[in-house]
């Protein structure tokens, strides 16, 4: 793929943004049970813990949450409520494929040291090469098949620590 098979374009008129004010949970004293509902924040900690509130849910489909502040990303395909309003969830417009638009906005690596509103000051107005649907929907699966390996590698990895572990207790005790 040749960069001339790239238009550029603003985050702005790729991505819709909703201000997730509806989806805040109002009771902040999380549940560990994991068959109710996330409370979703954007930065490490991800998923805060599980909510039994039966509204305010967000449950249009796959979207990506911006944590204004830090700029942290995650990419989201299930129903959730969230912590705070500082969390933007974007969605795609027109002909623009979410996960292609996630990759992208991982590989920019943002981050910030300043407590201030990110995205629309200076997020929106990043010009992303954006190839037409079909290309951007193999990049996507692409890169979505090393998430997958990379996954089950880390997996894997964990499994033989534990093992080597088990093992050298075995040995010396």
């Amino acid at each position: 793929m040749r960069k001339s098979d790239f238009k550029k374009s603003k985050i702005r008129h790729l991505l819709e943004y909703e201000q997730p004010t509806k989806y805040i949970v109002e009771n902040v004293g999380y549940l560990e049970n994991p068959t109710l509902i996330p409370v979703l924040t954007a930065n490490k900690a991800f998923v805060l813990g599980y909510t039994d509130e039966q509204y305010g849910i967000y449950d249009k489909g796959d979207c990506i949450i911006f944590d204004d502040f830090t700029m942290d990303i995650k990419y989201v395909d299930f129903s959730f409520k969230v912590k705070s309003s500082a969390i933007k969830i974007l969605t795609p417009k027109s002909e623009i494929n979410l996960r292609y638009m996630f990759e992208y906005l991982s590989f920019l690596s943002l981050s910030s040291n300043e407590h201030k509103r990110h995205y629309i000051s200076e997020v929106e107005d990043v010009i992303v090469p954006v190839p037409d649907v079909e290309k951007q929907n193999s990049i996507a699966r692409l890169l979505f098949a090393f998430d997958c390996k990379i996954e089950a590698e880390r997996s894997l990895c964990v499994l033989l620590c534990k093992q080597k572990k088990y093992l050298l207790r075995e040995m010396f005790i």
